[in-house]
């Protein structure tokens, strides 16, 4: 048996001066000629003027005395640095801006393909050598079509001079460089608001341009502007409706229409600067809906730190079917005045359901006794839970602050009920006690749906969810008036709810925003779940077919099913927060012994993402859900005929699934449990491991006080979530085996993080050392251009031997955000090598992630391994690792940003080699480095 070791701590990390770096070029897109230009973009500015023109008109009456104002929508090819200064300059607000990442390119605007020496290497007939394409590529540049770096040079490629052995090849030649000009470019699309005053100043601005004439001081970037222009025009019914979803979600609403009810809805407002205009909008949206017979369904939401100001509305369903009907007709002649004022964002839907429960009652049974005497530090915001039911009373400490309790009936305490029970005590095993030693805080912020056939858990029309979770945080955390805080302890709080109605789409919701301050602000961190799809899967054979098919071909068919599907499968908000942690399912649970019937296992790799489990990526396409937790094994209803393919998800508390303590309506009985599954579940237990990593933490830092200050709790248990993850080797072969192809194979990385994530996580490998494997901690926290460096020891047995050995580095932050920034996250860190990996002594090589992608979120998760031989190295000789940070969505960075690494290194286990020993006793205090200017 292998002896099971405390973790090791890094000593405090040396300061060490920035390398200055050589910056990476910009990928610059090619741009319409000067008079091209004009023409693209005439029509755009005329009808812009058209239409505000109009817009003026149309606002004499319910809002006269109003200032009349347009957004802009102005979508660049490339990038244009200082942009907001610009704009500023010319007189209009700064609203936001997002990236374009893949902007479809033509004859206007176009990457320059490089041509490389293997550029038409198997591309063309006969040409399957490097010295073949290379010969083509210099005759290219021999005649000036390609620069020296390979990128072409000319908008058109004229006839070819080429040898009478390649004479043939001139259309393929051609035909192979203008397809490498229809890659996607990137670009950023600006939002921007002005009055009339600044749309002339613009106007102004595109006339001098037009006609080559020089801008004025503190305006000359605008003609980059210009230059780049790809497109311009007024934030419109498009945006604020149809990208939503409303216009489908009304039209099945109201067909057929009943000309008496209420439509609710969402109204999200462009966040202003300044307080004034954010209430003269606010009065504006007031009188609009008294204009067409709707009303505000309480007060306005304004929040400052997430840039978000919105308000609840009811508006008369006639006015509606009037909208659609319009949209249908005549798009262009929309006569309600609300749906055209320029304050407004987005229309969005509202009164969603934000939880996920099987129906049924369980069955009776007995569960541990005990009072855990420790204080909370973990936290559940849900719906509210049945304190009485034997599994969790005296367990818990509840907080119901606006007595959303009392709406419950017996048996509606379900999903409550169960993510406290997954948290405590894990999945429920007969005869074991597996409860946590601290008592756990829990706070309501749902409540049943009055008219719901199954009274689901929502958040009523008339309130905010980001206001109840805030108000949730700030009691639990600060408290409230003259309330002290409830669970001032509080490092982790679980967060298994998800907004149906919201699915991520390129922008991060504002309750992620919130959640991303939140964390932030308190030094917490939230475990948040990617969400459930429960649609019907078409697997692409026939039920028999697939009956027949090994288990294998099973999942290699449910995968590419679930391929085809992945736009229905996005995450829900607030999943793509940058600070939390975001958790997938897989496919698995502890039940035994279940009796399948008529239900079909679609994905029988335990390994693997469970089938209800939504996918990434997350915000600017970080990998999101980070990590996977089992989420209970769930089974599809197999089709009535042998002939039929769509598979439907079988509900139910019956085996399998995570057994879970379950509320019941039946009255007086307490102690029921059943089997369910789902990523709420997987999120729950998330939160459990966080706890474990917690007590394993405390107790190192009672040893240790100066090494592990309280405020970098939280991120180190961050950090310690995702070091325990790695990728299956039979669930990376299965994706790789259904869904890697020619055209994906160079990013290939990415689609396997959007179905694995960094992986599944083994929580064991994070609590302690063994004799063949160590880790050390580190935190602190840094600031804009600061680099910090640990010295990890290499063991002097290791040197000179041929055998496997693995290192797994994990850094973990908290950034402050920029919600009017494309980046949104103010804080970019990373950490890197001295060396090369494959150049240290251990010659460690990457796996599973892409280099790239694990540097745009708030983690950097990465494997290295390596079977080579070991370079013969000194015993005192160490690999350097170095923490940097950046600003990334401000303009200056002025806050200190906390941040928690651990770097493990291993061989197999068994192996006679000492790495934990000789580890231990070389992590020493180093001599600090002082830096001079």
């Amino acid at each position: 048996m292998n002896e099971k070791l405390p973790l090791l701590l890094f000593p405090t990390a040396n300061h060490v001066a920035p390398d200055p770096g050589k910056g990476i070029p910009p990928n610059t897109p090619h741009i319409p000629q000067h008079g091209r230009q004009v023409n693209r973009l005439t029509p755009q500015i005329a009808s812009l003027q058209d239409n505000f023109n109009r817009y003026k008109a149309s606002i004499s009456g319910t809002l006269a005395g109003f200032e009349p104002e347009t957004v802009l929508v102005i979508e660049i090819a490339g990038g244009v640095d200082n942009f907001k200064q610009a704009v500023e300059a010319a007189g209009l607000e700064w609203i936001g801006e997002w990236d374009l990442e893949e902007l479809k390119a033509d004859q206007d605007f176009y990457i320059p393909p490089k041509i490389g020496t293997d550029f038409f290497k198997n591309k063309l007939k006969n040409i399957t050598k490097r010295d073949e394409s290379k010969e083509i590529r210099d005759l290219l540049a021999d005649q000036g079509i390609i620069d020296k770096h390979g990128i072409l040079a000319v908008e058109s490629i004229p006839q070819l001079q080429l040898p009478e052995h390649l004479e043939s090849l001139e259309e393929g030649i051609i035909q192979c460089i203008n397809q490498a000009k229809n890659k996607p470019l990137s670009g950023r699309l600006f939002i921007s608001l002005g009055n009339e005053q600044a749309l002339n100043e613009m106007l102004s601005l595109w006339s001098r341009w037009k006609e080559g004439d020089d801008l004025p001081y503190g305006k000359t970037k605008w003609k980059a502007i210009f230059n780049q222009l790809h497109l311009i025009r007024r934030w419109g019914v498009e945006e604020t409706l149809r990208e939503t979803g409303m216009i489908d979600r009304w039209c099945d609403y109201i067909d057929p229409i009943d000309a008496t009810a209420e439509v609710h809805c969402q109204i999200e407002l462009f966040y202003r600067k300044q307080l004034a205009k954010r209430q003269q909008n606010e009065q504006a949206i007031i009188r609009l809906l008294n204009e067409i017979g709707g009303k505000t369904l309480g007060p306005f939401i304004d929040m400052p730190d997430i840039a978000f100001h919105s308000v609840k509305a009811s508006l008369p369903a006639g006015q509606v079917s009037h909208l659609l009907h319009l949209l249908d007709e005549q798009p262009d002649n929309i006569d309600i005045q609300l749906f055209k004022f320029s304050g407004i964002m987005y229309f969005r839907p509202t009164g969603q359901s934000l939880s996920y429960c099987d129906e049924g009652e369980g069955e009776a049974t007995t569960y541990p006794t005990g009072k855990p005497g420790l204080p909370a530090i973990a936290a559940i915001i849900d719906g509210a839970p049945l304190l009485l039911h034997e599994a969790l009373k005296d367990r818990i400490n509840f907080d119901d602050p606006d007595n959303l309790s009392a709406n419950y009936q017996p048996g509606e305490r379900k999903h409550g009920t169960s993510m406290a029970s997954l948290v405590i005590h894990g999945e429920l095993i007969d005869g074991q006690d597996n409860s946590l030693p601290r008592i756990v805080h829990h706070v309501a912020v749902l409540q049943p749906t009055p008219h719901h056939p199954n009274r689901e858990e929502h958040v009523p029309d008339e309130v905010f969810l980001e206001d109840r979770i805030e108000r949730a945080v700030l009691r639990m955390l600060k408290g409230e008036g003259n309330i002290p805080a409830h669970a001032p302890d509080i490092k982790i709080i679980n967060l298994s709810l998800g907004d149906r109605e919201r699915p991520f789409i390129h922008t991060v919701s504002p309750l992620a925003r919130l959640l991303d301050w939140l964390s932030w602000k308190y030094r917490v961190l939230f475990c948040v779940s990617a969400g459930n799809c429960t649609d019907d899967i078409d697997i692409g054979v026939t039920a028999s077919n697939f009956a027949q098919l090994s288990d294998e071909d099973k999942v290699l068919q449910t995968l590419k099913a679930i391929q085809q599907g992945l736009s229905q499968r996005r995450l829900l908000s607030p999943a793509e927060s940058l600070n939390s942690l975001t958790v997938g399912a897989t496919h698995s649970d502890r039940s035994e012994n279940h009796h399948m019937g008529n239900r079909t296992d679609i994905m029988p790799i335990a390994s693997l993402v469970s089938p209800i489990s939504r996918l990434g990526h997350g915000f600017r396409r970080s990998i999101k859900p980070e990590i996977q937790f089992p989420g209970g094994i769930q089974l599809y209803n197999t089709p009535v005929l042998d002939t039929g393919q769509i598979y439907s998800i079988s509900g139910g508390l019956q085996k399998p699934g995570q057994m879970v303590a379950y509320d019941t309506s039946k009255e007086g009985n307490h102690a029921y449990r059943g089997y369910t599954r789902g990523t709420s579940n997987a999120t729950a237990l998330t939160t459990r491991a966080g706890s474990m990593i917690y007590e394993v933490l405390s107790e190192l830092k009672s040893d240790n006080p100066t090494l592990i200050p309280d405020p970098f709790v939280a991120v180190l248990i961050k950090a310690l979530l995702v070091h325990g993850a790695r990728h299956h080797d039979d669930a990376e072969q299965a994706v790789t085996e259904a869904l890697k192809s020619s055209e994906n194979s160079k990013r290939f990385k990415e689609v396997l993080t959007r179905y694995l994530g960094y992986g599944t996580v083994d929580i064991e490998r994070v609590l302690q050392c063994t004799n063949q494997r160590a880790t050390a901690l580190g935190c602190s926290d840094i600031r804009d251009r600061e680099v910090h460096e640990y010295r990890f020891p290499l063991p002097p047995s290791l040197s000179g031997k041929n055998v496997w050995r693995r290192m797994v580095i994990t850094l973990a932050w908290f950034t402050p955000i920029n919600p009017n920034h494309r980046n949104l996250r103010e804080a970019k860190l990373e950490f890197s090598s001295t060396d090369k990996w494959n150049t240290t002594p251990l010659k460690l090589k990457r796996t599973d992630s892409d280099v790239n992608q694990v540097k745009r979120g708030t983690l950097q998760h990465e494997t290295l391994e390596s079977r080579d031989q070991i370079d013969a190295y000194q015993d005192g000789d160490s690999i350097l690792l170095q923490v940097h940070c950046k600003k990334d969505a401000t303009e200056a960075l002025d806050d200190a940003i906390p941040y928690g690494i651990a770097v493990t290194l291993e061989v197999s286990e068994g192996i006679d080699i000492p790495i934990y020993q000789e580890i231990r006793t070389r992590i020493r205090p180093q001599v600090p480095i002082t830096v001079t200017s």
